[in-house]
């Protein structure tokens, strides 16, 4: 891709997080803590359906798209499979004898239940046509997607102070749903011709097998990477009640700005690197792209880190300790955005069960983490299990890409990871308290700029030369 092609993928992303973080402050200071803590609920169900009822046929979409002609038809099988088990499950909950709004959210509500089936279709609907607009290398159109939620989101909490409405969660979750309704809308006009040529298409049977054969393995590995992402809400959900979870769920909102980075990479990553691979992937270039993104997460850590302590300011002081649990709590998009280049072998070869397996067992590894810490620790002990079962996830991906593919050099990486793993605990454990600890994030990323020197010249070198090209 182009400058200017990354240029308009992450105008969207960078957009988004901006809207995030206005539309925060919005929602903490309008809604109670336990309603911030029921949101974080709605947020774990909805990635769940994503996980489970996609089937990751979006990711086999993906995987398949360089190779497959007849783009349409690849949508529509990737689609159809997912959308027929959503329907059936949702028939089959609905004639249960309990509430689910109860069961999740504390309230028993119609209301509440049929919005949540409704963000559950359009998040379904959402994700597959995000990839379509993400693999046609449509930068603006994409960004347009990732801004038209928040943006929508954030007009609609506005109305509270306008309109002088109730705060309380049926408003909160009334205005998510009609933001995600809103957004769908826009997907559905941005990939139009797509989708009506894709609705006449048949099912091509041996494709559909293929894809699945890729995909299944991946479904128990992002229900298990679901729960690595969200047993931390589910423990302080069941251990400490929606207050504590409210806390823990803003610092881990507004670490999602730091995601934004994340999203960027994976939406520019994952065609460029499908593309090397039809072309002949050259192994000097993956270790250059390695190396800059651990001297980016060294950065941004960094930054984080010494700048955390400004976020009491902007916020209630019911929400006292987001300072330093925001920290611990970017570790997570961090330890993923590494992974993404160095599991890259585990994509290239088809292997996807390993992915499976860096999913399970740091899942286990966070249960066992989040049940010990919790009682005692609270929010800080959702952080630390986290971050601990996030480097585990980091770790087995990145061991299994380098058996499965080429043994790249991961001595300095581990190094530069670790280092600041074990600050990250530190300063959650003493609750940022330790004098002058802002040192240390200098030195961790003066340490990461000396292991990888040469690779900081050479960038340096070519935004030279790209700014005097200009």
């Amino acid at each position: 891709m182009n400058a200017k092609t990354i240029l308009q993928f992450s105008v969207g992303p960078i957009g988004a997080g901006l809207l995030s973080l206005i539309t925060l402050p919005f929602i903490a200071w309008f809604f109670t803590v336990e309603d911030v803590g029921r949101m974080t609920m709605l947020q774990v169900v909805l990635g769940l359906a994503v996980s489970l009822f996609s089937l990751s046929m979006h990711q086999a979409y993906v995987r398949e798209y360089h190779e497959e002609k007849d783009k349409a038809a690849l949508l529509k099988i990737s689609m159809m499979p997912g959308l027929i088990l959503l329907i059936l499950t949702t028939l089959l909950v609905l004639i249960l004898p309990f509430s689910i709004s109860y069961l999740l959210f504390g309230i028993d509500s119609i209301l509440l239940t049929f919005l949540l089936f409704v963000g559950i279709f359009t998040t379904y609907l959402i994700n597959f046509l995000a990839h379509v607009i993400r693999m046609q290398e449509r930068g603006l159109a994409f960004s347009a997607t990732q801004i038209a939620p928040k943006l929508f989101l954030l007009i609609l909490i506005s109305f509270i102070m306008l309109l002088n409405i109730t705060a309380e969660f049926k408003v909160l979750m009334l205005m998510n749903t009609v933001a995600a309704v809103l957004s769908l809308f826009i997907f559905s006009w941005l990939t139009k011709d797509t989708l009506s040529v894709a609705v006449k298409k048949t099912i091509d049977v041996k494709l559909l097998r293929r894809m699945l054969t890729f995909s299944l393995p991946l479904v128990a590995g992002g229900i298990a990477y679901w729960g690595l992402t969200t047993m931390d809400r589910l423990f302080l959900r069941s251990l400490s009640g929606f207050e504590e979870l409210g806390i823990y769920a803003l610092a881990t909102a507004l670490a999602s700005a730091v995601a934004v980075i994340n999203s960027i990479f994976s939406s520019l990553w994952h065609p460029t690197l499908y593309k090397w691979v039809k072309e002949g992937v050259d192994n000097n270039k993956m270790q250059r792209v390695i190396e800059n993104v651990v001297l980016a997460v060294a950065f941004i850590w960094s930054l984080v880190g010494l700048l955390s302590f400004i976020l009491p300011v902007f916020l209630p002081s019911n929400y006292l300790g987001v300072e330093y649990l925001v920290v611990g709590c970017i570790a997570m998009p961090l330890f993923y955005l590494i992974s993404e280049p160095t599991g890259a072998g585990i994509g290239i070869t088809r292997r996807s069960s390993y992915i499976f397996i860096a999913s399970v067992v740091a899942l286990l590894v966070n249960a066992v983490m989040n049940y010990l810490l919790i009682p005692d620790y609270g929010a800080s002990g959702a952080t630390i299990a986290s971050v601990i079962a996030f480097f585990v996830f980091f770790t087995i991906k990145t061991e299994s890409s380098a058996m499965l593919w080429f043994s790249f050099p991961r001595f300095k990486i581990y190094i530069v990871v670790i280092s600041y793993m074990i600050a990250t605990i530190v300063m959650v454990l003493s609750k940022a308290n330790i004098g002058n600890f802002y040192i240390v994030w200098i030195v961790l990323f003066l340490s990461a700029l000396t292991l990888y020197y040469k690779r900081l010249c050479e960038a340096i070198c070519l935004i030279k030369a790209y700014l005097i090209k200009d």
